[in-house]
């Protein structure tokens, strides 16, 4: 009985340490760009090494983190449903059953969506009135360590700029930050109150998506 009974709490043990179903389990990127991915997985790229100060704040105009209450997680199968959000951009709320695929979009997409995202752990960032060498300098940010990150224009976000966003998380800087992005990865990615780290994306092209 002993050993029946030692037997079973080893297999139990194992499944844990594999990861039950779709939840725990070690992220393999497939795809174009599985190497860029995969390094960043596993030799941790780093955006940036600078300490994300009050003077680095400063110098990029930025203000944050500002954590709020959540606005709640209730799912939608209808991608089409319109969710009144208190705060904009999103940090939280009532979102489609499916994330968007993260990575580098050119096309803003729904909130509904990528609130999901949120939810997952992922960092979505969105920019508005940005210049055209402020955006490929955005973007080459979010290539070094772009996992379960999305990069998205949008017009609704109340001033010119870039928002970082996690699960009922903000942090607003007038110019791309470096520093800031890599204290939002450092603190908060993965962090989300539903963690799923199967989500596609990186390699897989989505609809309005920019590879490069």
């Amino acid at each position: 009985m002993r050993r029946i009974l030692l037997f079973a709490l080893i297999a139990f043990a194992s499944l844990i340490a594999a990861g039950c179903g779709q939840f725990g389990k070690q992220y393999k990127p497939t795809g174009a760009d599985s190497s860029s991915s995969a390094q960043s997985q596993t030799e941790e790229a780093r955006v940036s090494n600078e300490k994300f100060t009050d003077e680095v704040k400063k110098r990029d105009g930025c203000t944050g983190p500002d954590e709020f209450e959540s606005e709640g997680s209730t799912h939608t199968g209808d991608p089409n449903k319109k969710v009144d959000y208190k705060h904009n951009p999103p940090h939280s709320g009532d979102h489609y059953d499916i994330p968007a695929e993260w990575g580098i979009y050119d096309k803003q997409q729904a909130d509904v969506a990528t609130t999901h995202n949120l939810e997952h752990g992922h960092i979505v960032i969105s920019y508005k009135g940005l210049s055209d060498k402020e955006v490929d300098k955005l973007r080459s940010q979010v290539k070094k360590n772009d996992y379960h990150l999305v990069l998205q224009p949008r017009k609704p976000d109340p001033k010119n700029g870039v928002y970082y966003m996690a699960w009922t998380t903000q942090l607003y800087c007038k110019k791309p930050s470096a520093a800031g992005l890599q204290y939002m990865i450092d603190n908060y990615r993965d962090q989300g109150p539903e963690l799923f780290t199967e989500d596609t994306g990186g390699g897989a092209m989505g609809a309005g998506k920019k590879p490069s």
